[in-house]
């Protein structure tokens, strides 16, 4: 039995209060500097750990369960389905895990030089590489293939941060303090500079048109919006102990802080949506949903994406008003229906 839940009023704008304080989610951790989420389930990159870790994020006081271990120098990962691939910086591969074996075993999936973060679009799982230490590349595999060949993408960005927005490539380049984006279409990209004046930008994670960055030197999350011409950098919050990564969880921005060696969040609550589309009665139901999703009080065909919880685009099309999109294929969790303006609306897949 479905039960209707109505989207509250959505021409909500989002607010940051610089001097409020995060709050500590699950501490103990050793170095964290990477998270995905899967349903429930945090999981988080133990980087001097050697491990795997998870959490519940709906236990009220989480504790930390390894979920691999005995991995040399885990950086990245990234989920696909119950795939889980990290990505070993010292051992210089990619491997995976299925994450719904217990205990779950390693299989190598490409050798790689000096591996560190990566991000999935569709079957394609993009990564950042140092093959040299004079030479820096992000390059990419079809995880589909059973022996994966190694595309590169383009050179001379040391990054620790990927993120898509379609197929714009918006990328973290820790050493010149910036972001660069690159079309991913465009069989010779060049990087477009984004913003800079950054220090030591890490993780990245995109919030309709908001795009977070984890500002490793400077100790903070700083925040611009993608759609303006010269982005302003805005501070969300400060004074944290060497961040890593973020993910947005709901309303929540969950950091990992590798030198307090544990994770941390801050509520960012905000949701917009298209000011096209009528703002004081749009509803999206059933929310949460099994099967599909719904908008009522659509006054014209809107274009729409959904993006998963970690920005990898899902699907696209078009919506008329009271017209049913499909999600019995999409996996349980948090979701974003993304129309043409860049605008958003969360809908929870059960």
């Amino acid at each position: 039995m479905k039960q209707v839940h109505l989207l509250a009023p959505v021409l909500l704008f989002i607010c940051i209060n610089l001097n409020a304080q995060t709050t500590d989610v699950v501490t103990g951790l050793s170095w964290p500097i990477d998270m995905v989420l899967n349903g429930n389930d945090l999981y988080i990159s133990e980087n001097t750990g050697g491990k795997i870790s998870k959490i519940d994020i709906t236990d009220p006081t989480p504790t930390a369960i390894d979920v691999i271990t005995n991995i040399s120098y885990p950086v990245g990962i990234a989920i696909n389905g119950n795939d889980l691939y990290i990505l070993d910086n010292n051992d210089d591969k990619i491997l995976k895990i299925d994450i719904t074996d217990i205990p779950p075993t390693l299989t190598d999936v490409v050798l790689i030089n000096k591996v560190t973060k990566g991000t999935l679009k569709g079957n394609d799982l993009y990564f950042a590489n140092s093959p040299s230490p004079e030479q820096y590349k992000i390059s990419k595999i079809d995880i589909n293939d059973a022996t994966p060949t190694v595309t590169d993408i383009i050179t001379g960005i040391n990054t620790t941060g990927l993120v898509f927005n379609g197929n714009d490539l918006y990328i973290s380049n820790f050493t010149e303090n910036k972001i660069s984006k690159i079309d991913i279409t465009n069989p010779t990209p060049t990087a477009i500079d984004v913003v800079i004046g950054l220090n030591n930008p890490s993780g990245l994670t995109l919030n309709g048109n908001d795009l977070y960055i984890t500002e490793f030197g400077g100790g903070k999350i700083s925040k611009i919006n993608i759609t303006d011409t010269s982005p302003t950098l805005t501070d969300v919050v400060t004074g944290l102990n060497l961040p890593n990564d973020t993910i947005i969880i709901g309303d929540d921005l969950y950091i990992a802080e590798s030198g307090a060696s544990k994770i941390s969040k801050i509520n960012i609550s905000g949701l917009s949506i298209d000011d096209n589309i009528s703002n004081s009665t749009i509803q999206l139901y059933p929310n949460p949903s099994t099967d599909y999703i719904q908008l009522s009080n659509l006054t014209n065909t809107v274009i729409y994406t959904i993006y998963s919880i970690n920005g990898s685009e899902i699907t696209e099309g078009q919506i008329s008003n009271n017209q049913k999109i499909d999600i019995s294929n999409l996996t349980k969790g948090l979701y974003f229906l993304q129309f043409d303006k860049g605008k958003i609306i969360k809908f929870l897949k059960k």
